[in-house]
């Protein structure tokens, strides 16, 4: 039963996930992620901004389809 359960689970989770995103793109991800292209296409034009104009640009995806990401840290 539990491992029936479980793959109930694995299956299900994939399905909200991708309804998820869909709900999240129209509602909100396209503005959050043309947002951080814009401002980080402004902070590409000083040189110190170069570095935080990139980290905008990775933020693009993770804002644009969130569920289903995962963040892990770098040692």
């Amino acid at each position: 039963m539990k491992t029936l359960l479980n793959v109930i689970w694995l299956v299900l989770s994939g399905v909200w996930s991708f309804l998820g995103n869909i709900l999240w793109i129209i509602l909100a991800g396209w503005w959050l992620a043309l947002e951080h292209l814009i401002t980080g296409l402004l902070l590409c034009i000083t040189i110190i901004g170069i570095p935080l104009g990139i980290a905008n640009f990775k933020m693009v995806p993770i804002s644009l389809l969130p569920l289903g990401k995962e963040i892990v840290e770098r040692a």
